[in-house]
């Protein structure tokens, strides 16, 4: 070969180029044990080297098969390479020890399986070297070396044949992470990834650690030390805890003990905000009368013994509250290997406790609480939504179809929120929650759900062409067609026609609730129309507009021939409606330039569109009665673009 002397290559796909590109990086780059440090970016390049070239790899191409000088160079370039991490690994110096453990990480990623099998015994005790040493001067050498162990771990799963030691090696990891948990909070988040990689990958190795395991993870969660972005990873790895010890009642008796904690924890921040009984009666579903209790959760040490009253709430309540919850939807969207038991009623009433809480004082009882805590808990509020709308989700993506005998008491739940959720990222939300019962609950769900479906609809969309928000009534025994005919024509005499409307005003008086005497359409109340000042229009965000648009395309496709007398009308002219005025760029959804990652005007367009299609394809008229407006619009757009 060309470059087997040393002399020139025969260009970048010359096999010789990657074992000499190796010996130039540990002879020129790579730093001696104790020697100086190495710059951020040449750090990076040295890695970036490697793993674009596939140095470490001593994969011989299909060139050169058998090339005997080839593999031995590329052979004995690897050994250098691994010899100056494991010196560096090696060394007294705290940053040496650092690089070299970086570098063996890297090693344990692209080396061969060959030269992985051979060492893997030997690197394995150069890391946990690294873990088993006091962790307050070497905090960086310590978030690397956990990194680079749960390499070795995912790196390790993939040989079956060494699966038995595998698995001895993660049961003497455990002591040293605990050890990393209880004691040093600054790298509990490296070392919680590497428990959650042992627990996944060998769940028996952490079976005669399972207490310490559980206590150390909920302490740390329920700890004020750590702040709240790792604290997701802690409730996914108290998720996985019931795959250690595998059986029929593990995985409910751990959500069971997760519900109690929360409910308990609710009792103190919702006092005076709802009725007493309700945390009782929880309580009474997941721990019947002359039933055990369960074990309590960890050592169920209360966090924030030491913190202000006003400062707890915010620091330890909401963020253990919402890090448990988190928890429990993991354990309801993830795979268990044995069929469970849910405790649906508890699940269900507990979201419903939180979810109805609007901040005002209960009715019936005296002022048991202060202003200041209740200024807390409406400060918190919309965080404490968002975490159990996530739990109403998981639940209803986990379940599905047996589900059903709670329907009944979620949609009365879903319903009555929307009366309370006004801002745009829970509102958006409960529209997500309206789409997953739409495509999982079957026909008989959905029927219950038209109402709350269309209604909520009309009235996030409808704020364009100066319409009054309206909410219909699908209740068939308050609308007859002989009232609706009179209104038509009635609607036709009073309205002249407007040339630059975008329906005419026969379709408008459809919905138009204006002037209509008798009417079955009943007006939405003032609390629900359009605040205007002057002449700027508060529109509905983007955001929540679109939710509305997938939310009435999601019904469309699922049920769009189920009692159309009651909603299609008035649906249909609302997406024709909606779908011109999106498209025209002078309309009045042109707002504001939307902030990064948020809704745009396109967005937009694109849901409107794509519901006024779903519109057209569901319709139960032969020809549906906007088909030529929306075929006209459909080419408009498809010329601009």
């Amino acid at each position: 070969m060309a470059g087997a002397s040393g002399g020139f290559l025969a260009g970048v796909n010359d096999p010789w180029l990657k074992p000499r590109l190796l010996r130039a990086l540990v002879a020129e780059r790579l730093p001696q044990p104790g020697g100086t440090e190495l710059p951020p970016v040449e750090l990076a390049s040295v890695l970036g080297a490697v793993r674009t070239h596939g140095l470490l790899t001593e994969s011989l191409p299909d060139c050169a098969p058998e090339d005997p000088k080839l593999a031995v160079a590329w052979r004995a370039a690897v050994d250098s390479w691994v010899e100056r991490a494991v010196a560096l690994v090696e060394s007294d110096s705290a940053y040496s020890c650092w690089l070299g453990t970086c570098f063996l990480g890297m090693t344990f990623q692209e080396c061969s399986n060959e030269r992985f099998a051979e060492s893997y015994s030997n690197w394995y005790e150069k890391i946990l070297s690294n873990l088993q040493q006091e962790p307050s001067n070497l905090q960086l050498v310590t978030v690397i070396s956990c990194t680079s162990m749960s390499d070795l771990f995912v790196r390790l799963a993939k040989f079956l044949n060494l699966k038995k030691e595998a698995s001895a090696f993660a049961g003497r990891v455990v002591e040293p992470v605990l050890r990393l948990l209880n004691e040093n909070g600054l790298v509990a988040d490296e070392a919680t990834d590497l428990l959650r990689a042992v627990i996944k990958l060998y769940p028996s190795s952490v079976n005669r650690h399972y207490n310490k395991v559980e206590s150390a993870i909920v302490a740390t969660v329920m700890s004020t030390e750590v702040n709240i972005k790792p604290s997701d990873k802690f409730a996914r790895t108290l998720a996985l805890l019931p795959s250690i010890r595998v059986s029929e009642d593990s995985w409910s008796l751990m959500i069971r003990r997760i519900l109690i904690v929360v409910n308990n924890l609710l009792n103190e921040a919702l006092v005076g905000l709802e009725e007493e009984k309700n945390g009782h009666d929880i309580m009474l579903l997941l721990v019947p009368p002359g039933a055990d209790p369960p074990p309590t959760l960890g050592d169920q040490v209360r966090s924030g013994a030491n913190v202000h009253i006003t400062k707890k709430f915010h620091v330890c309540t909401v963020p253990t509250i919402s890090a448990l919850m988190h928890c429990c939807s993991v354990m309801l969207t993830s795979y268990y290997p044995v069929q469970v038991n849910v405790p649906t009623r508890a699940l269900v009433a507990l979201i419903r406790r939180v979810l109805l809480v609007d901040g005002s004082l209960h009715k019936k009882l005296l002022p048991s609480t202060t202003s200041l805590h209740q200024e807390l808990i409406c400060f918190e509020l919309p965080s404490l939504h968002s975490t159990f709308l996530d739990l109403l989700s998981a639940t209803i993506k986990g379940m599905r179809s047996q589900l059903l005998p709670h329907g009944a008491s979620i949609i009365r739940l879903v319903t009555e929120y929307f009366k309370i959720a006004k801002l745009p990222s829970l509102r958006t939300k409960a529209y997500s929650i309206l789409q997953l019962l739409l495509t999982s609950m079957g026909v008989g769900t959905l029927l219950h759900l038209l109402e709350v479906t269309v209604s909520n609809a009309i009235a996030d969309l409808n704020d364009d062409g100066g319409s009054d928000m309206t909410i219909i009534n699908t209740n068939p025994s308050k609308v007859t067609n002989e009232s609706s005919s009179k209104i038509y024509s009635k609607k036709r005499k009073q309205e002249p026609q407007v040339q630059n409307s975008f329906v005419s005003g026969s379709e408008k008086a459809a919905i138009s609730p204006r002037k209509r005497k008798g009417s079955s359409v009943p007006i939405a109340s003032k609390a629900m129309t359009h605040e205007t000042t002057g002449d700027v229009r508060i529109s509905t965000p983007l955001s929540v507009k679109i939710a509305a648009l997938e939310t009435l395309e999601i019904l469309l496709n699922v049920g769009g021939s189920l009692q159309t007398d009651r909603w299609r009308p008035e649906v249909d002219l609302l997406l024709i409606n909606v779908a011109i005025n999106a498209c025209d760029t002078g309309g009045s959804y042109e707002q504001k330039p939307s902030t990064f990652g948020g809704a745009s005007i396109l967005d937009l367009q694109l849901a409107s569109l794509k519901a006024l299609l779903a519109s057209f394809l569901s319709s139960p008229y032969a020809r549906p009665p906007y088909l030529a407006k929306g075929i006209k619009l459909f080419m408009k757009v498809r010329d601009r673009h």
